[in-house]
This record gives structure tokens, C-alpha cells and sequence, in this order.
């Protein structure tokens, strides 16, 4: 059998024969000094997922005597984000370095703009709440996360109607979702049912009144505790929801504690499919006997031995000793806070998940697991 090689193809062939030997003289030819490329990739990742926002408080709202508003900037180009999504904000209070994560109020658009809007809630003995609504200034520096959470619409999962339950400061991802329906940047019918307990306690007000003009949002108050003319009264009950949950549509559930364990319960009652029900969750903290630990913490090339009470999270004791993690939802599922855990015993609150690898390779999230021996972790600075 005869094979003609036309010359193009000789050289082809000789071409690979030479590539290993044309590799070796580039490399050993090539400089020491580092490759100073710009990928286009690269810069959209830091983009869309930026390790560090350094942030300004550019406006400070009082909403209420417990809620206040934060107008957050930067010289930076801000990290976009959906509508429902939350930043966690970290803040030096009386030497301790300190994170808790806020849902966003502002329109997806306002990053464009080059700002975010925060609100936050007075909680009673909350470290970072009180800080921000007593102390912190406009002008002040601090920093945040990049935006993230699964509270948010997406057209493939979700139906074209979405009913809302909020209360109190739990409004403000569907502010934010109402606001970008109204900017043309999400396309859905959305109700919220705002509980709360008298007028007086109602947030954002002038935000719902001028979103409640907007095509496709309405924005009904239910009191629990005055009777109003033209508005519900008592608890956002099943029956209330199924009155304006039209043909098919999606729940999502924001608020304290308490309204989202009473519809944990109430909501199977709906026979509605898991994936059109979404809850954003809130802390657990686990309480009992207070006991004091030694936690051994390899971080660089420096070794530390602080103390953990049982009664607090490992990130908070963390948190206490000035020791900076990276930490997003604190509730146990992002996995931002991945540690390694080298000895040691906890409990976990109900929402801590890992990943089979990090089950295997002894990983934890420190931020929902609770002391309960002597421990030793390598933890990752930030």
C-alpha cells in the first residue's frame, strides 16, 4: 500500500516530531520574571465575585427609633447582585472583628450606580446592631462580602406569581425585588404580605407607598396587634396566602424567627411542590450550660490558643480574639467559612450542611457549630 504525503503534510509531521524539543528551548529561553497578562476572565470574576469590597457609609435613614437605613459606597466598581441577595458586613467594634449578614433593600441597578442599601434592625444584646445604630457615622470605612443568597426569583424555577411573607425588617429583600420589577430588571407578578404588630412599626414606608403604583407589585399590610380599615388583621395564616396566591404561583418567606418556624408548619398545608417554597433563614443559637474551652488556631505561620465558651459560635470566639475569617451566610451552608478541624468535639445548629469531601477530609463550619471539648483548627486569614 503506497501513501503520498503531500509537503504540507511532511511538515506537518515534522512539526510534531519537533514540538517537545521547541517546548524545551522556549522554556529554558523563556525569562524569570512574571507573566503581567491580563485575562478579560479573570477581571469579570473579580467583578461579578470580588474577594474584599472596602465600603463608605455615604447616608445614614432613621426608618424607625430600632431601624435605620445605611447608603453604602465605594471608589471601586461595586459587585452586582439579584434582587433578595445579602452582603455580609464586617466591622472593627472594641478591637473584635466582627460580621453579620444584611439583605440588600436597594435595586439591583444601584450597584450600576455605585452604591448598595442596607437596613438593619435594633436585635436586643446584638453586638452588630447596636454598633451600627449608635455608633457608626457617615464618612465611617468598613468592608463586605460579595453579594449572595438563594432568596431570589429565577424564571426557570419559580412560577410568574410569587406571594411574599414578611415581617418586620424581613421586607427588605422583597423591597428590593419590587424595586426591580419596576427598573424592568425582573419580570414577575409579586405580592408581599408585610406583618406587623402596629403602624408605628411599619419600614420603608415611602419605598412600599411609591412601588405599590408600580405594575405587577402589590404590597398589602396585615397588623397582628391594631385593626386598620382595608387591611388584614391577626397572623398571615394559609387561607390569607391562598386569597391572593393566583393560579400557580411561588412563596418566599423572610422574617424573625418566629414567623418563620409558624410557617414551616403552615405551609405544607398548601400542597405546594418544595421547589416553589423559599425560606430565608436566621441564625439558630444553641444555649445551656456555659463552659469554657481551650481552641488552638493555626493561622499562617503563627499559632494561638484562645478560649470558646459553649454558649457561643466557634466563628464568635473567633470573632472575640480579633482572628479575621471569611464567613458569608452564618448559618452553616455557603461553606465561606471552611475550616479545618484537626481535634476536637461540637454540636451543630440544624442548618450546618457539608459536602461529602469536607466530611471526609474533616472540614467544619465554625460558623454554626458550638464548642463542646478542647479543639484545634487551621483556619484560612482574610
Amino acid at each position: 500500500m503506497k501513501v503520498k504525503i503531500s509537503i504540507f503534510g511532511f511538515l506537518d509531521m515534522l512539526k510534531f516530531k519537533n514540538l517537545k524539543k521547541n517546548r524545551e528551548n522556549l522554556i529554558e529561553n523563556s525569562p524569570s520574571t512574571n507573566i503581567e497578562n491580563n485575562y478579560v476572565v479573570n477581571d469579570l470574576a473579580n467583578f461579578y465575585h470580588p474577594y474584599k469590597q472596602e465600603l463608605e457609609v455615604d447616608d445614614i435613614i432613621v426608618e424607625n427609633e430600632d431601624v435605620k437605613s445605611f447608603i453604602l459606597t465605594s471608589k471601586a466598581k461595586l459587585a452586582p447582585f439579584k434582587a433578595g441577595s445579602y452582603i455580609s458586613i464586617y466591622v472593627n467594634i472594641n478591637n473584635e472583628l466582627v460580621s453579620r449578614a444584611y439583605s440588600i433593600s436597594s435595586s439591583p441597578l444601584d450597584a450600576y450606580k455605585g452604591f448598595y442599601r442596607i437596613t438593619v434592625k435594633r436585635v436586643k444584646g446584638g453586638l452588630m446592631s447596636n454598633y451600627l445604630l449608635d455608633k457608626v457615622k457617615v464618612g465611617d470605612k468598613l468592608y463586605a462580602s460579595e453579594p449572595g443568597g438563594f432568596l431570589t426569583y429565577n424564571k426557570i424555577r419559580d412560577h410568574k406569581n410569587v406571594v411574599c411573607v414578611a415581617g418586620g425588617v424581613g421586607i427588605t429583600p422583597f423591597i428590593s425585588m419590587a424595586k426591580a420589577i419596576n427598573d424592568h430588571v425582573e419580570d414577575f407578578n409579586l405580592t408581599i404580605l408585610y406583618g406587623v404588630d402596629n403602624k408605628k412599626d411599619i419600614i420603608l414606608k415611602d419605598d412600599i407607598d411609591y412601588l405599590n403604583k408600580t405594575d405587577k407589585v402589590n404590597i398589602i399590610y396585615v397588623f397582628r396587634n391594631e385593626e386598620v380599615d382595608n387591611y388584614p388583621y391577626g397572623l398571615i395564616t394559609t387561607d390569607l396566602i391562598k386569597k391572593y396566591g393566583k393560579d400557580d404561583y411561588s412563596i418566599f418567606v423572610a422574617g424573625p424567627r418566629g414567623l418563620l418556624d409558624y410557617m414551616q408548619k403552615e405551609l405544607p398545608s398548601l400542597n405546594l411542590k418544595q421547589k416553589d417554597i423559599r425560606i430565608e433563614q436566621s441564625p439558630i443559637y444553641l444555649n445551656g450550660e456555659d463552659k469554657k474551652y481551650d481552641v488552638i488556631v493555626h493561622i499562617n505561620d503563627e499559632v494561638k490558643t484562645i478560649k470558646a465558651s459553649s454558649n457561643e459560635t466557634l466563628l464568635q470566639a473567633l470573632e472575640h480574639n480579633n482572628i479575621s475569617i471569611r464567613t458569608k451566610c452564618h448559618l452553616g451552608g455557603c461553606g465561606f467559612c471552611r475550616t479545618k478541624l484537626i481535634k476536637g468535639s461540637y454540636e451543630a445548629t440544624k442548618f450546618f450542611k457539608l459536602k461529602e469531601v469536607d466530611k471526609k477530609l474533616n472540614f467544619i463550619h465554625p460558623c454554626s457549630i458550638y464548642p463542646r471539648s478542647d479543639m484545634e483548627i487551621e483556619v484560612y486569614e482574610y
